[in-house]
């Protein structure tokens, strides 16, 4: 955790909510060995320590989220009621944030019945008014209201450190209007994040212009009759009171008796041995090595000044910032003439789309490093010495996050060649449960300087020398553990080439139609309708479909439905709760339906077309090469991987991603059956493998063996179901109460049946066996590839930790051969594509399917190139199959 100074008076006001569902869905799943999840946790704390690192706070308050005032409700009914439950899976997390805080001496603020805006609100109203700076953190633009001369915003924006700071001047760039004329701005527009409807046909552009014009939204309505344009008119007269009450609920609260002194406020530092056992409880390794190992009640020296720190490691390291051109065209011209160079961008780079760099440092001796400003390579000599660098294959580059740096030089126009290693590849292979780190967090010894936020119209300072030095002594260390774990194979032949088709795939991105989605979402809006309508038939009354709280009270006190048990919290509403009612009760199947709708609205169809880039008029999602820990890529921002797709909603949602070259169509090329193929291959078993040499039906196969059936005889689909139900059950390692519960089976004859397959099928017991005998020896398990899945808990005494990690043994190598496989036939595509000169882009993966961006003449020539890389990546005992399909759209290709 980095550290605060105390520097006269600043408050720190920290939105806990938003930062903690940014960090959720910008990092990948994340969870400790127990299976509890912490990505959001782990997240958060490394946002809340940059911001503290960088602001120096004296004064700190985490405010929480309560409620919902009644009053917001009352002017606005539909105000967030569109939001859908939140996953189980980031509530759990809230209360590890509010431990986190406890351990860091920050004070929480929460109003029962309140939102934590409005806290943030009084509290930054307070601090002005008796003369403290103050600095709001949040994900919500909302809160730009509060900016005065006293008071700034930092909002998050994409991922995790692309952070914007807001002071008037910044506001009025952006918006055309001073901050305390933006509700009546809001109110105007609209929101569709919050729900607020606004003034329909009223956009941001024409709302913002009326604003300014009239000065307020109350002098726009009473004036009604000198806005020119006959249209703006007549809508201001129909919703004027409805742009009212949006604009009454958009404004913050500013007078809630908080009664909290300043004294409460103070920001103290933690305690080490405090914070150390919580971050060991919690697994956040890379967090625990930054913490202070003084005694708790030791002396603690004053903390070091950041620009201090950075002088110090500059004479003690011969750290060099450059800040003549001259200078730094020698720099790049020298390291041209090295083997290999350590290049790291001050700061980490975010993605290609959102990263402004202050420098780039450069290192090819241990200790000594230089960064040169980013205005320098603007010169033109600087700047072309700087590209021939980057494009040529010497000297080899160190680099941390390939994928990212050859999406920002691709941004320069120079295709980044001669990487050698990645550092954050190599990490991740070797602790996959840990997945993408930042430089930062594993060189916590690095001056903070060196790998803090900067505004990239600033100079560099010595200290940021530091990323490539502790770069290159990270990479020496790195390889040799990678080739001790014999994971050559997996970061060189399959990790490392990915990383550049990856920075393709970014950048390239899909086209949206957008007045396609506008017809989905008035649809998706008339079944959102239909279905609350229903929900309230069947429950006797209206009420907030979106509260936990209420629906609890309706189904299970109300209704009288089973509720399988109170918790100290309160009735669970969550999906595995209501999809078993919902096969005889109609209100939970309707629930479920709208949570459905209303979450692929919320989602996608309005989402998306906010997320278009303004510079490529395409849809950019960020790829997480090691998004699992079995190796399978994640997506996120928009995630393009969790589109449904046996849901005839999220069929028309994919038909609005179009090819990114007009003209073009889409080709998918997708697996077929593959880790069911994988299984054959890796338990030899000679009866699956025969299954699939003759081509038949793997399912029909299994049902005529289990059931006794003779060849050729026909199959009854009940049957064909359950031969299913136990392949995809064994592969997944369940025993016989899990397929009896997703296969809706008795248990005994749940485990009749895995016994009968066990008996036709002997080899796939033996590999099970094996398996779990060498995870408990070795402590994980392995890939084709031999890439690592480590499951500590096979060798628990908890029976039910032990029985999570069996079942995950059995699966891993499965998965994570088949990301072994995917991701070596996305290389091997790419790399065809390329020397047969054909012009078409790999766009996405999803699950074992590609997507590529093809001329429609160019498709048989495309599909054999493909065919070939995909079905020869690895070399199996059973065939591998390639299924094709192509179309205007990606809902087309399904």
């Amino acid at each position: 955790m980095a550290q605060a100074h105390q520097r006269g008076r600043k408050l720190l006001l920290i939105d806990i909510s938003a930062l903690v569902y940014r960090a959720f869905f910008a990092l990948p799943p994340l969870s400790t060995s127990g299976g509890q999840p912490i990505s959001a946790a782990y997240g958060f704390d490394r946002m809340l320590g940059r911001v503290l690192a960088m602001e120096r706070p004296s004064h700190v308050a985490a405010c929480f989220d309560a409620g919902i005032p009644q009053e917001r409700l009352a002017a606005v009914p539909e105000y967030k009621a569109h939001r859908p439950e939140m996953p189980d899976e980031l509530r759990s997390q809230f209360p590890i944030v509010r431990r986190l805080l406890d351990a860091l001496n920050i004070a929480s603020v929460e109003i029962d019945g309140e939102e934590a805006d409005d806290c943030i609100a009084a509290l930054a109203a307070r601090a002005s008014a008796e003369a403290f700076t103050n600095v709001v953190v949040s994900g919500d633009l909302d809160l730009l209201q509060l900016v005065d001369d006293h008071c700034t915003v930092i909002v998050t924006r994409r991922g995790m450190s692309d952070l914007a700071r807001y002071d008037e001047q910044a506001v009025r760039e952006r918006f055309g209007l001073l901050p305390k004329q933006l509700p009546d701005f809001r109110g105007l527009k609209g929101d569709p994040s919050d729900n607020l409807p606004g003034v329909p046909g009223i956009g941001e552009k024409t709302a913002a212009k009326l604003i300014a014009e009239f000065g307020s939204l109350d002098a726009l309505l009473a004036r009604v009759d000198e806005v020119k344009a006959p249209r703006i008119a007549q809508l201001l007269r129909r919703y004027g009171d409805q742009a009212r009450r949006c604009r009454d609920v958009t404004l913050a609260k500013r007078d809630l008796p908080i009664n909290l002194s300043w004294a409460d406020l103070e920001y103290k530092e933690p305690d080490p041995l405090r914070l150390q056992a919580l971050y060991a409880e919690l697994e956040f390794r890379s967090l625990l090595r930054g913490v202070p190992s003084a005694p708790a009640g030791a002396p603690q020296a004053p903390p070091a000044d950041p620009s201090a720190a950075a002088e110090a490691a500059s004479r003690t390291k011969r750290y060099t910032a450059i800040a003549d051109a001259g200078e730094a065209l020698r720099v790049f011209e020298a390291a041209g003439t090295k083997k290999s160079v350590a290049l790291a961008v001050v700061p980490e780079l975010e993605s290609w789309r959102s990263s402004q760099p202050r420098g780039v440092a450069i290192s090819w001796r241990p200790g000594e490093a230089a960064v040169v400003a980013a205005q320098l390579m603007r010169e033109p000599n600087v700047a072309d010495a700087f590209r021939r660098l980057l494009a040529s294959d010497a000297p080899k580059k160190i680099v941390h996050n390939a994928k990212n740096f050859a999406g920002w030089t691709a941004s320069l126009g120079v295709a980044l060649s001669g990487v050698e290693f990645d550092t954050m590849l190599a990490q991740a292979l070797l602790d996959p449960a840990r997945g993408e780190q930042e430089l930062a967090a594993l060189t916590p010894a690095a001056p903070p300087a060196a790998l803090g936020l900067f505004d990239g119209e600033q100079g560099a300072e010595p200290g940021q020398a530091a990323a490539a030095d502790t770069l290159l002594s990270l990479a020496a260390e790195l390889r040799a553990r990678i080739e001790a774990a014999d994971l050559q194979a997996v970061l060189f032949d399959v990790e490392l080439p990915l990383a550049f088709v990856l920075a393709d795939m970014e950048r390239v991105g899909f086209r949206l139609d957008i007045p396609g989605l506008a017809s989905i979402r008035a649809d998706l809006d008339d079944a959102i309708g239909r279905l609350s309508a229903d929900i309230f038939r069947l429950a006797g009354e209206e009420f907030n479909i979106h509260s936990p709280r209420v629906l609890a009270t309706i189904l299970f006190e109300k209704l009288k439905l089973p509720s399988g048990g109170k918790t100290k919290t309160g009735y669970s509403t969550s999906a595995d709760v209501l999809t078993p009612l919902a096969l005889e009760h109609a209100i939970a199947a309707k629930i479920l339906e709208y949570r459905e709708v209303a979450k692929l609205k919320s989602t996608y169809v309005d989402a998306l077309p906010q997320l278009v880039d303004e510079r490529t008029g395409r849809l950019h999602t960020t790829l997480h090469q090691m998004g699992a820990a079995t190796g399978r890529l994640a997506s996120s921002n928009p995630n393009l991987q969790n589109i449904p797709i046996r849901s005839e909603i999220g069929r028309v949602i994919r038909r609005a991603f179009l090819p990114p070259t007009p003209g073009n169509v889409l080709l998918a090329a997708d697996y077929s059956q593959i880790e069911l193929r994988l299984f054959a291959h890796l338990a030899e078993d000679p009866n699956l493998i025969a299954a699939f040499e003759t081509g038949e039906d793997i399912h029909a196969y299994a049902a005529r063996a289990v059931f006794g059936l003779a060849a050729g005889e026909p199959v009854p689909a009940e049957l064909r179901r359950r031969a299913k139900a136990v392949n995809f059950g064994i592969l997944y390692g369940m025993g016989p109460r899990g397929l009896a519960q997703s296969a809706g089976l008795p248990r005994a004859e749940a485990k009749a049946f895995i016994d009968a397959y066990f008996e036709r099928f002997p080899r796939v017991r033996e590999y099970i066996v094996r398996t779990l005998e060498q995870g408990r020896e070795a402590g994980h398990v392995t890939t084709i590839m031999g890439r690592r899945r480590f499951l500590p808990d096979l060798n628990s005494g908890n029976r039910m930790l032990r029985a999570a990690a069996e079942r995950m043994a059995v699966n891993a190598p499965l998965q994570g051969s088949a990301a072994d496989l995917i991701k070596l036939a996305m290389v091997r595509a790419a790399r065809r594509l390329f020397e047969a000169q054909l012009p078409a882009r790999l766009l996405l993966q999803v699950h074992d399917e590609l997507i590529f961006d093809v001329a429609p003449q160019q498709l048989d020539a495309v599909r054999a190139e493909v065919k070939i890389a995909m079905e020869e990546a690895l070399r199996l005992r059973v065939p591998v199959v390639v299924d094709f399909k192509s179309g205007p759209n990606w809902g087309e290709i399904m």
